[in-house]
């Protein structure tokens, strides 16, 4: 039914040499997405925050 493309799990890690690029490519991609999500969450806070004192 299904044919994979890689023999082993090592196989599919290397990638013929450039799962160096994909994996950190996908690691850098992953890292960003977080620090960009908690960063404007809290930038929401902050500004959620200010909108709600009374003046």
């Amino acid at each position: 039914m299904f044919e994979f493309a890689f023999n082993s799990f090592y196989e599919a890690i290397y990638m013929n040499g450039h799962g160096i690029y994909v994996w950190s490519v996908l690691a850098i991609v992953c890292l960003s997405l977080l620090v960009f999500f908690t960063l404007y969450s809290s930038k929401i806070k902050q500004i959620k925050k200010k909108l709600n004192e009374p003046n």
